[in-house]
């Protein structure tokens, strides 16, 4: 907390946060991988190979700049290239949607996101203190153009201008977490078929056509946060602007806030999208949507009652990409309000026929799958005020300790069966079709390659901890004599 040198007076109100993931989230950056040229595929996964990585090894192999001209030979290359990222699902599309990273290439969850999303939780909760008159003659006054529509609307219920805005007040700040915290996921587009409700299909973009068989939809591949990941996130509220009397008198907020009243008005938000979308999957569900269903009551049931002190402690909140429509704009609107909305920027309206044409809006829902089975709604992370944060640095001390690539050196007291000239490390992955594996040595360092030729495989897998020795080869490193260690 900070406080005005002579008055006392609270200029600050700063908290510290647990960030949780509940299921997968997806924060793009606007760049696209490209297959064969950022990441190759074989039948055992995906290969990224990140820009730098490939700089550094064409800088040593300069007469390998020649053969990245040719698709098929780029691609047998770009599997020499040591220390990229390896997920386990293999990419069946051209690119892939690459999560949001800082300067050092580290990814983490925008401020910018998470404040938009707490910004729709606001604006939804002072819009439903309007009376309907007010908010009918607002909708009359929406701009020309779909993208500035709802600018009026926000000026009324946030503020006239930025100076104004109640969420001036809002400080919220990037929370860092880890390459190892993310996964690579695969997307579909559920599309309903039937006006009624009742069936659907998935879409193929292309052929602008949704299809029941999932093998005929076009699959979305995204770089995206594990459900269970936890990060530590900043918030600070400016209790000057909120609380002095001629800043009230200039600004004009139209009500207090704090963080125990944003957690309440965000889960009570959340348990209305949820309950929406719930609806709207049970309607078409032929039992093949089940395990979303399940992961749906599943969010649900982690909103804190109405009206008790956990409300206030904890929350749910929507971001990221393939969040939809609903979770950006609010879905603030009654029906009747949001036909005339959608006939007035033409959304899935028939202008010549003068009708919709379809009565359910949005009739489409990005679905994340788990294997063969549509299983979450992107996006969703719980927010928790009452967390233990030393407990959560810890835990994220330890995570960045095992993902940096250059660590520190460090003592290893080795076991009996580790001679005095042998490193230790663990096996960080296997190209079985490819005769090779890297290591990480507990010294430190980049991934060591090792040829399955100079190891014992007895017992080898990922994770396992072995013994090598370090040899020189055509002026890089690789790991020989690799085996098993307890």
């Amino acid at each position: 907390m900070e406080a005005t040198p002579h008055t006392g007076r609270r200029i600050a109100e700063q908290v510290q946060a647990v960030l949780e993931v509940l299921t997968p989230v997806h924060v793009g950056c606007g760049i696209r991988w490209q297959r064969n040229l950022d990441f190759v595929v074989d039948n055992e996964g995906t290969y990224v190979i990140p820009e730098h990585f490939l700089m550094r090894y064409l800088q040593e192999h300069p007469e390998s700049l020649a053969d990245f001209e040719d698709e098929q030979r780029r691609a047998e290359l770009l599997w020499e290239i040591e220390g990229g990222i390896e997920y386990e699902l293999p990419c069946r599309s051209r690119e892939i949607l690459v999560f949001v990273r800082d300067g050092n290439g580290q990814p983490y969850v925008p401020g910018s996101s998470l404040k938009g999303a707490l910004r729709t939780v606001i604006f939804r909760h002072f819009w439903e203190q309007l009376d309907q008159g007010r908010k009918q003659q607002l909708l009359t006054q929406t701009g020309k153009k779909r993208e500035w529509a709802a600018q009026p609307l926000v000026r009324e219920v946030l503020g006239r201008d930025p100076n104004h805005d109640l969420l001036r007040v809002l400080a919220v700040f990037d929370t860092p977490v880890h390459q190892k915290d993310l996964d690579l996921y695969r997307l579909f587009i559920l599309n309903l078929t039937d006006p009624g409700g009742g069936r659907y299909g998935w879409r193929n973009v292309p052929r602008r056509r949704s299809f029941s068989d999932i093998r005929e939809a076009t699959p979305v591949y995204a770089e995206m946060l594990r459900p269970g990941t936890q990060g530590v996130l900043s918030l600070r509220l400016d209790r000057f602007l909120l609380d002095d009397e001629r800043a009230e008198r200039e600004l004009h907020f139209s009500d207090k806030l704090s963080l125990e009243q944003l957690a309440r008005w965000a889960n009570r938000h959340a348990r209305y999208l949820l309950e929406r979308e719930q609806a709207f999957l049970e309607q078409c569900d032929d039992g093949g949507l089940q395990r979303l269903l399940n992961s749906i009551d599943r969010l649900l049931q982690l909103i804190p009652a109405k009206d008790t002190p956990e409300e206030g402690k904890r929350f749910l909140l929507r971001l990221g990409w393939s969040s939809g429509w609903r979770s950006m704009t609010g879905d603030y609107l009654e029906e009747e309000n949001l036909n005339e909305i959608r006939k007035k920027y033409g959304l899935n309206y028939d202008r010549n026929k003068n009708q919709l044409r379809f009565p359910v809006f949005p009739k489409t829902r990005k679905i994340v799958f788990d294997g063969e089975e549509p299983s979450w709604l992107a996006g969703w992370v719980q927010i928790r005020l009452d967390a233990d944060i030393q407990q959560a640095k810890k835990s994220a001390s330890e995570v960045d300790t095992e993902a940096r690539s250059s660590r520190p050196q460090m003592e290893i007291t080795t076991s009996g069966d580790v001679p005095q000239d042998y490193e230790t490390g663990v096996v960080h992955n296997l190209k079985l079709s490819k005769g090779y594996g890297t290591i990480l040595s507990d010294k430190g360092g980049e991934p060591i390659r090792f040829d399955f030729a100079t190891a014992d495989m007895t017992g080898l897998e990922k994770g396992a901890r072995v013994r090598f020795r370090l040899v020189k080869e055509e002026n890089q490193y690789r790991a020989v004599d690799v085996k098993k260690v307890n």
